[in-house]
């Protein structure tokens, strides 16, 4: 019979492969960093390349948990966008299968090697000093790993975990154990490993074992899915594609579960390395048959998860990376996103000014837009920097001094209306201290406002003479506007009327300096025209 020695020790063995896990993952993205975000967005953009990076990086973090979570995290920061995320689910499947051969042929006897390896390379330092860690904890998962193995070796025939096992007579029961234990760990790795281990051990056959370790694909999506709650639509359809993905090719299994074991015993191998290999043959097959129908399999996440919040993706619109050699291509690029630039200041003023900022949805648009147009600026800045180091004319110089400033007031001019949203979001959770004439109000000073930034759109990069007199004229308005509003408001504060004024003061404050950026960039395409 099993007694608590073997409890608190299988456990612990357990434990520490977690732990192991967490910490191996952890480090290696401390030392990827900035790098590992950029090379998951450079290389998503086709379905093949985002399965193989998928794949790459679970393999080499040891956690398709850990990839996912990363994912949904960057989809919904825009890093990301949710079709380009669905590859990286797939690959992330196959990349966690890498434990489980590791463990199938016995590879794990080096674990002591790395972690020996990875001890003297953190005391020796150096410019090899930051994968020390990495390396240590690699040996760590796959010592704790061989611990469990030496633990569950003396209980190959025990009655009770051989009752525990034939309870489970049915492919449903082992796949739902299999989810089960995967939910409890947050890790397939775990669960696939022990069921591999078991399995050389002899307490488990492969056609008990193959259900379970393709039912631990089904708890890897809970951790995503949690943590997808807080985040925006995009991100939470991330999560829900991973956990549909899961859960379909299961589905698609459980009713060749008997013919599917008969096949993976034919290749031969141990009875570990047939678990193995079973799993890798899901995971793969899974991932090519959803490459294929990932047009369909992404309209049906999107149906399951509406919403009308636009997604948005930190990415150029218009500019290449490298830019085109030729000097006119590279300016005309870098005009094209400023021109982007400025449209998006126009939405993101658009939904400021909006009388329901009370709902988290625009809320969030509105602070991504803010932080898209802060992304852009600076790209379009380096943009500029790159065409400035090579022989331009007087001309083009020109130029690229006109488009530095524009981008700069662009930028400027999102911070302040990131501001005005601070300001209108004060009035949302104090609204029975507003005026009944505030909105009315406030109609009549973003009125000229958002008519200048439309016709600066529609004309950028050139100003028309009669769009010039057309924003000359909503300036004058814009003033005596903002000076009445002033006069009114100083009149209700004193005859106590207006509990609000205050607030309103710079509401207007703002709208002044929003409406003073968008005339210095109109000044500053005039200073093109007039050569």
């Amino acid at each position: 019979m099993m007694d608590w020695q073997f409890i608190f020790a299988l456990f612990s063995g357990i434990i520490l492969f977690l732990y192991g896990i967490e910490q191996f993952s952890g480090e290696i993205q401390h030392v990827a960093g900035k790098r590992f975000r950029n090379t998951l967005q450079r290389y998503t953009r086709t379905r093949i390349h985002g399965t193989i990076l998928g794949t790459l990086i679970t393999a080499f973090i040891q956690s398709s948990t850990a990839t996912t979570v990363i994912t949904v995290g960057l989809v919904n920061a825009g890093t990301l966008s949710f079709i380009g995320s669905l590859g990286i689910i797939f690959g992330a499947n196959i990349g966690t299968t890498i434990t489980a051969q590791l463990v199938a042929f016995k590879l794990t006897s080096f674990a002591p090697v790395f972690i020996v390896i990875g001890f003297l390379i953190s005391i020796i330092g150096g410019r090899w000093r930051a994968f020390g860690k990495p390396i240590f904890y690699f040996g760590l998962v796959f010592f704790s790993l061989n611990l469990v193995s030496s633990i569950l070796a003396p209980y190959q025939n025990d009655p009770m975990l051989v009752g525990i096992i034939a309870s489970l007579d049915n492919v449903i029961l082992e796949v739902l154990a299999g989810f089960i234990i995967t939910s409890i760990f947050q890790s397939s790795s775990v669960t696939v490993g022990l069921i591999v281990i078991m399995a050389m051990t002899g307490i488990i056959t492969p056609a008990e074992g193959i259900p379970i370790a393709l039912g631990a694909n089904l708890g890897t999506p809970t951790t995503a899915l949690l943590v997808s709650l807080r985040m925006n639509t995009a991100a939470k359809r991330t999560a829900v594609a991973q956990f549909l993905f899961n859960l379909i090719g299961v589905i698609l299994f459980i009713p060749i579960m008997t013919p599917f074991g008969t096949f993976v015993t034919g290749l031969g191998g141990t009875p570990a390395q047939q678990i193995a290999n079973a799993h890798l043959i899901f995971n793969v097959s899974c991932a090519i048959l959803f490459l294929f129908l990932l047009g369909p399999f992404a309209t049906l996440v999107k149906k399951l998860v509406p919403g009308n919040e636009s997604e948005i993706v930190y990415r150029p619109l218009h500019l290449t990376y490298p830019l085109p050699s030729e000097t006119n291509e590279a300016l005309n690029q870098i005009e094209q996103e400023i021109h982007h630039l400025i449209k998006l200041n126009k939405k993101m003023l658009k939904e400021t000014i909006r009388k329901d900022l009370h709902d988290k949805h625009i809320k969030k648009t509105i602070s991504h837009l803010h932080g898209y147009i802060l992304f852009l600026a600076k790209e379009i800045q380096e943009a500029v920097f790159s065409v400035s180091k090579s022989e331009i004319s007087s001309k083009d110089a020109g130029n690229i001094a006109i488009l530095i400033r524009v981008n700069d007031l662009s930028h400027q001019l999102a911070d302040q209306i990131q501001y005005l949203t601070e300001k209108l979001q004060l009035v949302e959770n104090r609204q029975k201290l507003v005026s009944n004439g505030f909105y009315k109000d406030f109609s009549l000073v973003t009125s000229p406002v958002m008519e200048n930034l439309h016709l600066l759109c529609r004309s950028f990069p050139s100003l028309s003479k009669s769009s010039d007199e057309a924003m000359r004229n909503n300036d004058s308005l814009l003033r005596d506007t903002v000076n009445h509003q002033y006069g009114l408001h100083i009149k209700r504060m004193a005859n106590q009327e207006d509990e609000f004024g205050s607030i309103m003061y710079g509401i207007l404050s703002t709208m002044e300096q929003i409406s003073a950026t968008i005339r210095e960039i109109r000044k500053t395409i005039l200073l093109k025209k007039e050569g």
